[in-house]
């Protein structure tokens, strides 16, 4: 791929912050020695020290890095976020790997998503500077950088810029490299350069507009305005055929503290920048600094901005978000929207993009009524005036999305394919937006447990992106994987198997290599041969995704847990109980530093992890993890969960087997009820907890209600799960020892030589079970033939 460089969002055409300084030569020859892959360094020093200059010439030297992105905090510290440093990145990464994936908007969702978006980047170089770090602020108004990732994939180089101080020790104390320039500020006194200059009238004049603006202005501006720079110093602006600006960030930041100091002076050089904007989201921009709140909103919900919104959702929500009330900002939104809709000359298809667009904006500001709200009557509203047209179809495919497709499954599925078929009919079978229907309707029906519709759903879209693409195309990734998990879940195995076969033969192809997309072709692949019981070759897989994932993510990384836990299930299942333990502790250990203890998937590893302590022998810590499991489990999903039942039913099992008979019976007969109001008594969970504690009461010498238990579940479980299947035949083999024991062993006889005849002239009649079944039959025969001597 070529070489992408990428400055940040708000920077001038000139690219990166400028740095008119010097660079420090002894710092580009250290910067060489640490600032390697996998590293963070960070190069301290006074501002205006050259820090920038000594960036960006250690940079020129480096023609390795594939990926080049740099984010100057200073250029714009209105905009200096950490939301806004991984919008900028992310949206680099998107366009240089050539993807087309949403971006979240909240500073949450862009922190948790970081990570997987620079593991796309696998082992290739690429290089990462975050000019002047300690002037991005949080949402929680703190300098702090613990939003950064603590490990970056193999060839990602991190390299920071940031004044001596707190920040620095901070981030050594993160395993940072921390670097100082050694030299101290090369501009000894930008306040007395900009006092001096703002003397002059015309020069004051200048300075004051340039001062509130990042990175300066272009000329026609300035003479819209009717401002002169001519008597400004060449050393303090730079003035360019195309731009005007500040030299270095210090001499505007002095010009804003002495002449922009009162926040109506600077608001008002905001508002008459703002009237000078041609673009929409500019002017929107001014307009918000001026702090106008009124003409912002009305900017904000103009048809042109709102149909302009899906270009930079970001920026523009950022916009929304910052008014001071959110609840006329929806009222008002909703008022321009009825006026647009009722007009007789409105576009159709241009209203359409303005409410779907007006929909999203609502819900990123919490207002799902009102954005539900839309969508519903925008629909009915094209449905009467524009029925075939694309935006009744765009209404519809939003409208069935985000509120129908749970609560309503059936309406989604009727306003998809109506939605589906117009698309097709207007923009043909491979448009991205037909695709987008296609792909809903195969969900939705997925998720409503039509199977084969949603397969024959995934494999039509398959068949027209291959038409397209090729059949080794990335491009066929995502829907090849839903296509065999549609299969999967339909328990088709063989057939899923073609589908997962391929996703893992084109993503070893993609480059960068490794991707995470190889990751999820092993695990998809792996999971299917496991339920298909090829357990060895499912762990194989299970192991190389764990390589993979573990040299994106990092081996302290939430993703890296779960190919743990999977690779210790697989072990566990091949009986590799020291392997599977410590594939377990790992998964527990990371979960619950990245997760929290109280989380489900900490759970769910406490769990496994347990069980194969059990297996071993180590029942004491298994019945501490098991108790553990199950506290959180309560916290996680409640009491009534089949979670919670399965690890207090193995916990039952752990305290039977140590001979604790009187506190595993209230766990069995707590599950006993669970699964019965859960699933009902024709269920493999209620029987299989039913004969459980059948036997715990045959145990106990209980016997009537011993045989009551035991003897409807072993007819249950022999039709559920199979003849062969081992809790079965352990139940029976258990019923006829207790009617032995009870003077009964004809009946006992009849019903395990009854059982082992249906097995009889099939493969069945070999496996351990079965074996089992035989040698208990053969011995209580004997036991009854010797009574009769």
């Amino acid at each position: 791929m070529p070489c992408f460089s990428r400055a940040c969002p708000v920077a001038a055409p000139l690219g990166v912050d400028r740095d008119p300084l010097d660079p420090a030569a002894k710092t580009i020859a250290a910067l060489n020695d640490c600032a390697l892959g996998g590293q963070r360094v960070l190069l301290t020093g006074p501002v205006a020290s050259g820090r920038t200059a000594t960036i960006n010439a250690w940079a020129s030297e480096h023609a390795e890095f594939a990926f080049h992105y740099v984010f100057s905090a200073a250029v714009d510290p209105e905009r200096a976020t950490p939301a806004a440093f991984i919008t900028g990145l992310l949206s680099a990464l998107r366009e240089y790997l050539g993807l087309t994936d949403a971006l979240p908007l909240d500073e949450t969702g862009l922190i948790e998503a970081l990570p997987g978006w620079l593991a796309r980047l696998g082992h290739s170089q690429a290089l990462i500077v975050i000019d002047d770090i300690d002037r991005l602020t949080s949402s929680d108004l703190t300098a702090d950088a613990d939003w950064l990732p603590d490990y970056l994939p193999p060839g990602v180089v991190l390299l920071a810029s940031a004044n001596r101080g707190l920040l620095a020790e901070r981030l050594r104390a993160l395993n940072w490299t921390v670097l100082d320039i050694g030299s101290e500020a090369q501009i000894a006194d930008p306040v007395a350069v900009i006092t001096e200059i703002a003397k002059q009238p015309a020069s004051n004049a200048a300075l004051r507009a340039l001062a509130a603006t990042p990175v300066g202005l272009p000329p026609t501006t300035l003479t819209t305005l009717g401002l002169d720079v001519s008597a400004v110093p060449a050393d303090v602006l730079m003035q360019r055929s195309d731009w005007v600006g500040f030299c270095h960030h210090v001499y505007r930041d002095a010009a804003r503290r002495e002449l922009l100091s009162a926040s109506t002076a600077y608001r008002r050089e905001c508002r008459a920048l703002a009237d000078c904007a041609d673009d929409p989201l500019d002017q929107a921009t001014w307009l918000n600094r001026a702090a106008d709140w009124p003409a912002l909103l009305e900017q904000l919900s103009n048809p042109a901005a709102l149909r302009a919104w899906r270009d930079d959702p970001f920026a523009w929500q950022t916009l929304w978000a910052s008014l001071p009330s959110i609840d006329t900002a929806v009222s008002h939104l909703l008022s321009r929207l009825e006026q647009q809709a009722s007009r007789v000359d409105a576009d159709r298809d241009e209203l359409a993009d303005c409410l779907v667009n007006a929909a999203r904006i609502l819900e990123q500001l919490n207002a799902d009524e009102a954005a539900a709200y839309i969508r519903r009557t925008g629909h009915e509203r094209l449905c009467q005036c524009a029925p075939d047209s694309l935006g009744a179809a765009a209404v519809a495919h939003a409208h069935a999305v985000a509120d129908c497709s749970e609560s309503a499954p059936e309406q989604a599925l009727s306003l998809l394919r109506g939605a589906l078929a117009q698309r097709r009919k207007a923009l043909g079978d491979d448009d991205s937006l037909t695709r987008s229907s296609a792909h809903a309707l195969a969900s939705v029906l997925e998720a409503k447990g039509d199977l084969n519709d949603a397969i024959s759903a995934y494999a039509q879209i398959v068949a027209t992106r291959e038409k397209t693409l090729g059949r080794d195309d990335p491009g066929l990734l995502a829907v090849l994987s839903n296509l065999g998990a549609a299969q999967r879940a339909a328990n088709q195995l063989e057939q899923a198997r073609g589908p997962f076969e391929r996703c893992l033969k084109i993503a070893r192809k993609i480059k960068p290599h490794p991707s995470p997309a190889l990751a999820l072709a092993l695990d998809n692949l792996a999971g299917l041969l496991y339920a298909g019981g090829d357990h060895e070759t499912a762990a194989e897989h299970y192991r190389e995704a764990l390589n993979v994932t573990e040299s994106l993510f990092g081996p302290q990384h939430a993703a890296t847990a779960a190919a743990l836990h999977n690779l210790g299930t697989a072990l566990d299942s091949l009986s590799r109980f020291p392997e599977a333990k410590r594939c377990f502790r790992r998964a527990v250990e990371i979960r619950a530093q990245a997760l929290g203890r109280e989380h489900a998937e900490t759970a769910t590893s406490l769990h496994n992890l347990a069980g194969v302590l059990d297996v071993t022998g180590e029942r004491e810590e298994a019945e501490s993890l098991y108790r553990e499991a199950i506290e959180t489990w309560r916290a996680v999903v409640g009491s009534e969960h089949p979670a919670t039942a399965t690890s207090i039913n193995n916990l039952a099992d752990l305290l039977a087997q140590a001979g604790r008979l009187a506190e595993a019976e209230p766990l069995y007969r707590e599950n006993l009820a669970l699964w019965t109001a859960l699933y009902g008594e024709d269920h493999p969970n209620t029987a299989m907890t039913a004969a459980e504690l059948g036997r715990l009461c045959a145990d106990a010498n209980r016997v009537e209600e011993a045989e009551s238990l035991l003897r409807p579940a072993v007819v249950q479980l022999e039709r559920m799960m199979g003849v062969e299947n081992a809790l079965h035949i352990d139940s029976l083999c258990r019923l006829a020892a207790l009617l032995r024991d009870r003077g009964r062993g004809e009946e006992g006889l009849a019903l395990l030589e009854n059982t082992y005849e249906r097995a009889a002239g099939s493969i069945k009649i070999l496996s351990p079970a079965m074996q089992k079944l035989r040698r208990h039959r053969d011995q209580l025969r004997k036991a009854l033939h010797e009574s009769r001597q």
